[in-house]
């Protein structure tokens, strides 16, 4: 991820295609998965987890 962020041009595409990339490798925990959530409105926080539970689970 930092190389990614670190080598200019593009980089917060570059990013965030990696961290991508990591999420299905790695999987987040559970704590942080939990702690993002947090920050959104229920409204949206409904689309995501239903997004979740549909594609990545």
């Amino acid at each position: 991820m930092r190389n990614a962020i670190s080598i200019g041009g593009d980089s917060d595409t570059l990013a965030a295609i990696t961290g991508g990339i990591a999420e299905a490798y790695y999987g987040i925990p559970y704590s942080i998965r939990e702690k993002a959530l947090s920050y959104l409105d229920e409204p949206l926080r409904e689309i995501v987890e239903r997004f979740y539970e549909k594609y990545a689970e």
